[in-house]
């Protein structure tokens, strides 16, 4: 396919932005004084006083109330989002390595570290592992959003549209900013219990599991004159659950008596794993003069949670040591992850009428990786069954210095607000060799080696490495008349390790009458590859040909096997992304807003598939040296993608006798092409190995497998004593595709889905709230697999379908406030 030319198109937005903020003539100094409205934002602008429905780009604001009556799972800021914003996508993965503790999530489609994630405006760090055996968000390092504490939280703004222009790398799909609690008195304590109760289908029994125990508290404070201290703690219990079906034992495994006498029993461990949740969070600000505020806040997240991988059969002489594990087994990835932030700035305004922030945030992310139950078959009887497989850091230090002014414009019917701003960023990324026993070469030979689930990392794989990227960025934004608002934003960005980016973005309002207006957005944008794509290694377990399951190795592009084979270093993803759009406002309090998007992205960073066989192996080890290389994957900036959908919301709330009632309904269509695809190197054409640069499976993880729409309905109903909430869920169908080599490609398309939730809650006092609920409660389930798709039974539900494969969760909760 030819190229489409976007970089041409982002490289003028980008200067004629930037030039235009920095050439504005004839500005005077003018007193703005802007009226607080109802769902003030500050994402997406950088001036005070804007709503949602004033934006120039859409904007879903989800109040402290929405939280904290989601009907979701408790304590959980990803499934938050998921039961009401249309266009984030949150899929509960299994056996899927990293991707079991930290699930990434989607906006509009788009990769996860596509998402820029700010708290309090502040840009969150990202986390130390890659997902390399995930479906959605495959090779991706996401933020982690349930590492921040739900009871921290007052409110979330989604900005669903490009902001590269406004806060620099990542924000291509949207930006998610979190906003905390800042009351200074009172509190809230709040305990919940609850666990999954379903049918399950593929075994035929009722099973009751998952049992899930959260408990949050808020403390509001006083400090100083005017100041406040916000403390949140968060306790997170959840047991595992077990949706695997009958194993009808695969056929490249030994067909002995020992191996098929577990016929028809449940040898896998699909579902969700045990995991055990610690969140603390604190935010705080105080005058120190009249004119300066000090300001701080800060996160501690601690988890240990497991995921399970594959089973192991009993008699598997490369696999196994029957005098250790004389009825098989099933490896467990069992991790420890904790999670740090902390941020201090000063802010106030100066005689001159500028105003002023300082800001430094420091951010960290480890991930101990342990795998349990496990061995390392080349070492035989003398195998330990739990390694250290490695430990891996992400640590992100960011400056930044903003300063904003109104002046007067001749022409303007109103002040036009100028910002501008510094940010500086560093970002280290360290791993450790884990254990010997979990890659050395034992003396058993046939026998593979390292652990079985992933190999150790090695002395000579660690690295240590960091980047600077240093940026100014300019932005205006004026309502030029009572009616038309415009906005251009320019930004600048110099990364140490690929170079420069420099992108603009133009918005838009105009307003026909109070009850209607139109809305548009273009601007370019851009996303750095992470320190994980361009420097982790590892290695996990995969399908191999013919779907059998077999070490692959995760490698960055200067490993010299990926060399050997052809990779490149990895450069920017460039976006140009559009918007447009109208809302509609009545004063019978109906609201809807209707928005179309397109975003275009250049040089997409996506993992190889599987590159193996048999020529592969003897090409390797003749060139190199190393022998019994199976399969092998690296990342590479092989295609271009265009993302088009529209985003519908529609609000209204009445009054009846004694109550209100609020209905809503928003919609989300989405769908991504892949218009160019680079051709495999030489090399790997010279090797017959296929199209495998960018196959037939990642062509499937960025077009098919999210859902392509997603409809959420909404009724709330309250009273002085009581608060019921009800929504209907529709996921659209998704689409799985496997490569499993010699032309074996399988493919399934599951229907869409609906799921139920519900939410009943009575307030017994002013000061104690009872409620009682359920998420899914019509116990549904997505399609069945197919035979050529659910490995031979063990998994009879994939993981695509945000319905998820858990069934029905029922739950009861108490909240105190005081």
């Amino acid at each position: 396919m030819e190229r489409i030319p976007h970089s041409i198109d982002r490289s003028i937005l980008g200067l004629a932005a930037t030039g235009l903020c920095l050439s504005l003539p004839g500005i005077a100094i003018a007193a703005s004084d802007v009226e607080a409205l109802k769902e003030v934002v500050v994402v997406g602008t950088r001036f005070a006083g804007h709503s949602a429905d004033e934006s120039m780009a859409p904007i879903d604001v989800i109040a402290t109330g929405d939280i904290e009556q989601s009907a979701t799972l408790p304590g959980e800021v990803g499934a938050t989002l998921q039961s009401l914003v249309p266009s984030f996508n949150l899929p509960r993965q299994s056996n899927s390595d990293f991707a079991d503790l930290v699930r990434p999530a989607q906006l509009r489609g788009l990769s996860p570290d596509q998402t820029l994630v700010l708290i309090n405006g502040k840009r969150r760090h990202g986390t130390a592992t890659l997902t390399t055996e995930s479906k959605l968000g495959k090779g991706t390092s996401p933020v982690d959003l349930n590492s921040i504490p739900v009871g921290a939280i007052k409110r979330i703004e989604v900005l669903r549209d490009g902001a590269g222009a406004q806060y620099g790398s990542d924000a291509i799909a949207g930006v998610i900013n979190i906003v905390l609690k800042d009351a200074a008195e009172g509190g809230e304590a709040s305990i919940s219990l609850g666990q999954n109760m379903t049918d399950f289908q593929p075994t035929g029994r009722s099973i009751e599991d998952g049992e899930t125990i959260f408990v949050t508290t808020n403390l509001g404070l006083s400090v100083g004159k005017g100041g406040f201290l916000n403390l949140t703690a968060e306790y997170r219990d959840r047991n595992q659950t077990l949706r695997s079906g009958p194993d009808q034992i695969p056929f490249f495994e030994e067909q002995t008596p020992l191996n098929l006498a577990l016929f028809g029993t449940q040898t896998h461990k699909a579902g969700d794993g045990p995991m055990e949740d610690i969140n603390l969070m604190y935010n705080s600000a105080v005058d120190i003069s009249d004119a300066v505020e000090f300001y701080s806040f800060g996160s501690y997240s601690h988890r240990q949670g497991e995921g399970a991988n594959f089973f192991r059969y009993p008699d598997s002489p490369t696999r196994n040591v029957p005098s250790i594990f004389p009825n098989g087994y099933v490896p467990v990835l069992d991790a420890t992850v904790d999670d740090f932030s902390l941020a201090a700035g000063a802010r106030g305004s100066l005689a001159s009428d500028w105003t002023w922030d300082l800001s430094a945030v420091y951010g960290s992310n480890n991930f101990d990786h342990d795998i349990t139950n496990s061995l390392n078959a080349s070492l035989g009887a003398a195998s330990p069954t739990s390694f250290n497989i490695e430990e891996l850091k992400l640590t992100q230090w960011d400056l930044r210095f903003d300063m904003t002014r109104a002046f007067d414009v001749g022409g303007f019917a109103n002040p036009l607000n100028f910002a501008w701003g510094l940010e500086y960023r560093n970002e280290a990324y360290k791993t450790t060799a884990g254990d010997p026993e979990s890659y050395v070469a034992g003396p058993v030979v046939g026998a593979e080696i390292g652990t079985q689930a992933g190999s150790g990392l090695q002395p000579g794989e660690t690295v240590d490495v960091d980047r600077n990227a240093a940026s100014i960025y300019v932005d205006l934004e004026s309502n030029v008349t009572d009616r038309l608002s415009l906005g251009i934003a320019g930004r600048f960005e110099d990364y140490s390790d690929f170079g420069n980016s420099t992108n603009g973005k133009f918005s838009a309002r105009y307003e026909f009458s109070p009850a209607l207006a139109i809305r548009g957005t273009v601007g370019t944008g851009f996303r750095a590859p992470s320190l994980t794509q361009s420097f982790f290694k590892g290695s996990t377990t995969s399908f191999g040909t013919g779907g059998q399951l077999e070490q692959v190795l995760n490698l960055p592009t200067d490993d010299p096997i990926a060399l050997l084979l052809g990779a490149q270093d990895l450069k920017a993803e460039e976006s140009v992304s559009y918007n447009l759009g109208f809302v509609v406002r009545t004063d019978a309090g109906f609201h809807l807003t209707v928005d179309y998007y397109r975003v275009d992205i250049d040089d997409r960073i996506t993992l190889s598939e599987r590159i193996g066989g048999q020529a592969v192996t003897d090409f390797i080890d003749a060139s190199l040296g190393i022998p019994n290389v199976l399969g092998v994957r690296f990342f590479t900036n092989a295609v271009d993608t265009e993302t088009k959908g529209y985003d519908i919301v529609a609000e209204y709330g009445f009054d009846l006798p004694a109550s209100k009632l609020s209905v809503s309904a928003a919609y989300n269509n989405s769908e991504t092409d892949v218009v160019h695809v680079d051709p495999n190197p030489p090399v790997l054409d010279s090797l017959g190995v296929g199209t495998v640069l960018f196959g037939v499976e990642e062509q499937n993880t960025l077009e098919t497998a999210a859902p392509d729409d997603k409809l959420i309905l909404t009724g709330h109903w309250t009273s002085d004593r009581w608060s019921i909430l009800g929504r209907a869920t529709r996921y659209g169908e998704t689409k799985r595709v496997f490569n499993f080599g010699d032309g074996f490609e399988p493919e399934q398309i599951y229907g869409a889905e609906w799921g139920v939730d519900l939410d009943v809650e009575f307030r017994v006092s002013k000061a104690l709230r009872v409620a009682v609920g359920g998420n899914n409660i019509l116990d549904n389930y997505p399609d069945l697999s197919s035979s050529d798709i659910n490995y031979f039974g063990n998994l009879p539900y994939d993981v695509l379908s945000p319905i998820t494969f858990n069934g029905a969760f029922y739950y009861m909760r108490g909240t105190y406030t005081f």
